[in-house]
């Protein structure tokens, strides 16, 4: 055994152990067959690089299957991804950096080297690599536990049996024998014995061992027990059920067996089902958080295309026709043969949704829209209302999506939600969302149809020069520019204007209902917009630059990217949705502003006021401001010395009472 070679590894087990090889080529094999959809900002393409994603896929089964990780090393050329280096496992080394690391993204902390051949590569980040790896409940950074090196024991059995039955038989297969001479016999007559037993009965020379010793009489014993004693095929069969158990590989596709055809087409569809369609979930995920979703891609694996899972369709549907003839409904018969979706399938008004919800299908058609809101028109209220309806159920499809534990990103069709807003609202969806979270990205793009006056005057004077401003960043990103990201041009002038009439508004209203009117009350707010405004600028630039700087990211290692793409990237900067961000939140601030202003010009009369925060105003309360409503700012002073806003987009408000002692 010394002498044939130990395995001390999974690696090792899959070159030397027949079983385990079989096993570990049919999972890489099926895994890399399966077809799928490759689709870009919603449109069907074909895959942009060399290597076809069938080698990339069987590649990568095989690493995970053997050492539970999984290396791809993007090749980037100037300012474009031109393809992949699949990376031996067995070469590479994962280390952690804890400073780079965070909570929310622990994977910012690793480092990837390769060793091979006596040279160094790396250190990589994730930003170079793309990495898949088997769970592993000892850490959530390095790769994680093999299948095989579960099997590792059994497989080390099978290699041990396989070795001592060929030594077994390399020996002439003899046991070892012991041959007992007289003791009387002389030096010279013991040698002529055991030369002449060698020669005359051993037959091929070497073939089998024997010890001779003296004893009283002539005897011949057998030290090692006939190979047929010692549970061989026992041994083996329980090695071949422990590696097809570990690899969910069925007994009847690893062995040439005379099972019927009735047990091997079941193993067949179990083998599809249970160990290759689940795993096709991970190389989705990992593959489209780490390299294709930033740049726009997505890929859907579609086993259901398969011929070995159509007949499998075709018989479920010969249930389902039986189930529903017996007198089953529909939905509980798809619900019993675990037919997905079900609920989202028959989705209807008077069951699933609010009674004043109506189908996409139903909404009448929008109002002609004039520049960027739509003017107001005899059918106004109904398109409104349209709209309404078709945001609960985006909403509501989007909430389906999350507690069915699949990805929110989903496409919506309406009559009067523009393409554009629902690309804003999956835009900001992400794997791992919470239903709350949803709601309020949705809410956010949302927000455009419920804006007051004053919100809606600051949008209307923003929106247009900040979507020209994008395009123009576009136009510049496609040049190997890289834009300023500053939008002060544009919204501090509006702000200079916009919030000053508002705090002016807000101070008149106080002067009334306190009979108290301000008489400097220009000055005062002069002075904060020049102070405010910049910071403002500074802020919203800080913002801007971020989002520019992952658009150039994407496409720098982006293929084929064009100035549409780079626009669609560019909308969380300078879309809509931050239009009305800016609006409904700077709208808050002055009347907050106008507010403290009159409260210091009323201490300076003697008269001692306490704001008091209100959250009447803000259609979604969020967990922030729920605590505060109705408290004074004893209570929240230190936290928010201005008040309101505590976030983007918050109307909560502030009123003053008399303070009591």
């Amino acid at each position: 055994m010394q002498r044939s070679g130990r395995i001390a590894s999974a690696p090792d087990a899959y070159e030397v152990v027949p079983m385990l090889y079989r096993a570990v080529n049919l999972r890489c094999d099926a895994i890399s067959t399966v077809p799928y959809t490759l689709t870009r900002n919603g449109d069907a393409v074909d895959w942009p690089w060399r290597q076809s994603v069938s080698e990339l896929v069987k590649a990568t089964e095989r690493s995970l299957l053997l050492t539970g990780g999984a290396y791809w090393y993007k090749v980037v050329k100037g300012r474009t991804m031109t393809g992949f280096v699949v990376l031996n496992p067995t070469t590479m080394t994962v280390n952690f950096e804890p400073t780079r690391a965070t909570l929310e993204d622990p994977y910012s902390g690793a480092l990837f080297t390769q060793s091979q051949l006596g040279k160094v590569y790396g250190p990589w980040t994730i930003n170079d690599i793309v990495y898949f790896r088997e769970p592993s409940y000892r850490d959530d950074i390095l790769p994680g536990l093999a299948p095989a090196a579960v099997a590792l024991q059994s497989s080390q059995l099978g290699h041990y049996l396989e070795r001592f039955t060929s030594a077994f038989f390399e020996g002439g297969a003899q046991p070892v024998m012991v041959m007992n001479l007289p003791e009387a016999m002389d030096d010279a007559e013991f040698a002529r014995f055991r030369g002449e037993f060698a020669t005359r009965i051993g037959g091929v020379a070497n073939a089998f061992r024997s010890l001779f010793v003296r004893s009283p009489e002539l005897k011949v014993q057998k030290v090692t027990p006939d190979i047929n004693t010692m549970m061989l095929p026992e041994l083996q069969e329980r090695v071949i059920t422990s590696i097809a158990m570990t690899l969910g590989v069925p007994r009847t596709m690893l062995e040439a067996s005379a099972a019927n055809y009735a047990t091997a087409d079941s193993d067949r569809q179990s083998f599809w089902r249970e160990t290759i369609v689940p795993r096709l979930g991970m190389l989705e995920q990992v593959m489209n958080n780490q390299l294709l979703g930033p740049i726009g891609y997505e890929i859907v694996f579609e086993p259901e295309k398969l011929d070995v899972m159509q007949a499998d369709e075709a018989d479920r549907a010969d249930s389902l026709l039986k189930l529903t003839q017996a007198g089953v409904a529909l939905p509980d018969a798809m619900r019993i043969l675990g037919y997905d979706n079900v609920d989202e399938m028959f989705l209807t008004p008077s069951v699933e949704a609010p009674a004043d919800e109506l189908p996409a299908e139903a909404t009448p058609e929008p109002a002609p829209v004039v520049g960027d809101i739509a003017p107001p028109q005899p059918n106004a209220a109904a398109s409104m209302t349209a709209r309404r309806n078709d945001w609960a159920l985006l909403a509501k499809k989007i909430e389906r999506r999350i507690k069915a534990g699949k990805s929110p990103v989903c496409g919506f069709d309406s009559a009067v939600i523009s393409a554009d807003e629902v690309d804003e609202v999956m835009a900001k969806m992400y794997d791992g969302i919470t239903v709350h979270d949803a709601q309020h990205a949705v809410a956010e793009v949302k927000a455009v149809d419920d804006l007051t006056d004053d919100e809606r005057r600051i949008y209307n004077r923003i929106v247009g020069p900040m979507e020209k401003r994008g395009s123009a960043w576009a136009r510049q990103i496609l040049q190997g520019k890289d834009p300023d990201a500053s939008m002060a041009d544009i919204i501090g002038p509006v702000m200079n204007d916009e919030l000053s009439a508002i705090v002016s508004k807000r101070v008149d209203r106080l002067g009334t209902q306190f009979a108290y009117p301000m008489d400097d009350e220009g000055e005062r707010t002069l002075d904060w917009l020049n102070e405010y405004v910049p910071s403002l600028n500074r802020e919203l630039d800080s913002t801007s630059r971020s989002v520019l700087s992952k658009v150039i990211e994407q496409f720098r290692l982006t293929p084929g990217m064009t100035i549409q793409d780079v626009e669609k990237a560019l909308r969380p900067a300078v879309g809509r949705a931050r239009a009305s961000a800016i609006a409904i939140t700077e709208v808050t601030r002055a009347a907050s502003h106008a507010t403290i202003e009159y409260q210091k010009y009323l201490g300076d009369k003697g008269i001692r006021m306490e704001r008091i925060w209100n959250t009447d105003a803000d259609e979604l309360v969020c967990p922030i401001c729920v605590p505060l409503n109705r408290k004074g700012e004893d209570d929240w002073i230190q936290e928010y010395p201005s008040g309101p806003p505590a976030h983007v987009r918050c109307r909560c408000d502030t009123t003053l009472r008399l303070y009591k002692e």
